[in-house]
């Protein structure tokens, strides 16, 4: 079989392809935490070990990395700070990329580097958020091949989802905003995960009323995820699904992983964070997805 590098229709299917970006130098031991979005700071050594394991985990389940290219655009040097946060800066179609246009004015340059490393390896950028839109990719998830949701609060305002409805609108696929205004998490992303057909978890105790009705209306079987120390401290719920029930997560969350195996998942592996989990973000964070087959 063909693998193509780009294309994604669902939240679940056997990921094919990634983008990641390890940090470089710069990030280390910043000495004010708090000015570029971190909750603490972050050792640069330790957290390079950290892709490293990231990048051979991806590579050992067959999974193709993209690294974006970090040669400078401008003299502008913030694009550094988080752009290892790759899931917010685009959400693919079965046709291309949709890119981000960030909320945080200390992230807006990092767009530019994913719109150039997609177009050098041949992933069509199908739009740009722009205007008074502001959208992080994180908002937007696959329902189904021919559903989207996506989360308006937070970070992304009505102006991006109505270009997004429209983007997807040409491909005859439905897009639905949901609220998003939840304040222990950012992102759509950081509430519910979509791990396989009809099968969501949800941080029940922080989702919008109006997110619970969708999935109860659309007949999901929920599982419902406390918020628990592990979940709160540990990014227990900040994984991804690598094949249908199948996922990667921090380690050190017995709690929360059993209550993955209980509601029937797998556990591919469990991935030491602590240094990314200081920039505020988790695995899901800094995965971009770009194909699931």
């Amino acid at each position: 079989m063909v693998i193509k590098y780009y294309g994604l229709n669902s939240e679940y299917k056997n990921l094919a392809s990634v983008l990641l970006y390890p940090p470089r130098e710069e990030i280390g031991n910043y000495p004010d935490s708090a000015v570029i979005q971190h909750l603490r700071p972050i050792d640069q050594t330790a957290i390079s070990v950290e892709f490293d394991t990231i990048i051979a985990t991806f590579a050992n389940l067959g999974i193709r990395v993209i690294q974006i290219d970090p040669a400078p655009l401008s003299d502008d040097r913030w694009y550094l700070y988080n752009m290892m946060y790759c899931r917010d800066l685009l959400f693919m179609t079965s046709e291309g990329a949709i890119l981000a246009n960030m909320a945080n004015k200390t992230r807006k340059e990092e767009v530019r580097y994913v719109q150039r490393t997609l177009t050098s390896n041949g992933i069509p950028v199908l739009h740009a958020i722009a205007g008074e839109g502001r959208f992080e990719g994180s908002d937007a998830l696959w329902v189904k091949d021919n559903l989207v949701l996506v989360g308006v609060g937070n970070r992304t305002n009505r102006e991006a989802y109505e270009q997004i409805r429209s983007i997807l609108g040409k491909m005859r696929v439905e897009c639905v905003a949901l609220p998003s205004y939840q304040k222990r998490t950012q992102h759509m992303l950081g509430t519910l995960q979509i791990v396989d057909e009809g099968l969501v978890l949800v941080r029940h105790e922080i989702a919008d009323k109006g997110v619970m009705r969708f999935l109860q209306e659309r007949h999901f079987t929920v599982i419902k995820i406390p918020e628990n120390g592990e979940v709160l401290a540990k990014q227990a719920m900040n994984f991804v699904t690598v094949s249908p029930r199948n996922i990667l997560m921090t380690a050190g969350c017995p709690e929360t992983k059993e209550i993955y195996l209980r509601a029937g998942l797998m556990i591919a592996a469990e991935l030491d964070l602590t240094q990314l989990m200081r920039g505020a973000g988790g695995l899901a964070c800094a995965t971009g997805i770009l194909a699931r087959s």
